[in-house]
């Protein structure tokens, strides 16, 4: 065992009375690479785009745009549900307070045709939406969608898969 005596006759961490050269190395590592791919736009990014119409009539009021989301969204998910469900939204959307009938039927119609134009094979029916405004953050936005044809699946074959699954 070591003691103060003997330290001064031993070499390595303890007895080594010889100062060290302190290296060190001050170079900057390498920047990590950014990458700067464009990346597809995602399910809110592309809901957003569609809804800008209906956002701007809504104005700056947030309570005023979490309305006009639903709007947008429940002629999004009509529109890839079909001709059933586009009635039924212009049903919903005229028991409005203040909307009239050729008002509904318009938005409806140009809402539908933008979504057609903008994103015609996007068949993600949104099931959820956040909506949070924080003054620090913004806005944030998340979706919960579920995709209701799936590539290799026919629409006969869905029942079947539900019996599975359930």
């Amino acid at each position: 065992m070591a003691s103060p005596h003997s330290r001064r006759k031993t070499t390595g961490a303890f007895g080594n009375n010889k100062p060290r050269a302190i290296v060190r190395d001050f170079a900057r590592p390498e920047p990590t690479p950014v990458d700067t791919t464009p990346r597809e736009p995602n399910l809110p990014d592309k809901l957003i785009a569609f809804a800008q119409p209906i956002l701007e009539q809504a104005g700056g009021n947030h309570t005023a745009a979490k309305g006009a989301m639903n709007v947008a969204i429940l002629i999004w998910n009509a529109a890839i549900e079909g001709e059933a469900k586009i009635k039924e939204a212009k049903a919903t959307l005229a028991k409005l307070p203040g909307a009239t009938a050729e008002q509904v039927e318009e938005l409806v119609t140009t809402m539908v045709a933008r979504k057609a134009e903008l994103y015609p094979s996007d068949n993600l029916l949104v099931t959820n939406f956040i909506l949070k405004f924080n003054h620090k953050r913004g806005a944030q936005f998340r979706v919960s969608a579920v995709n209701i044809n799936p590539e290799g699946v026919k629409k006969a074959d869905l029942p079947d898969m539900v019996k599975i699954s359930g």
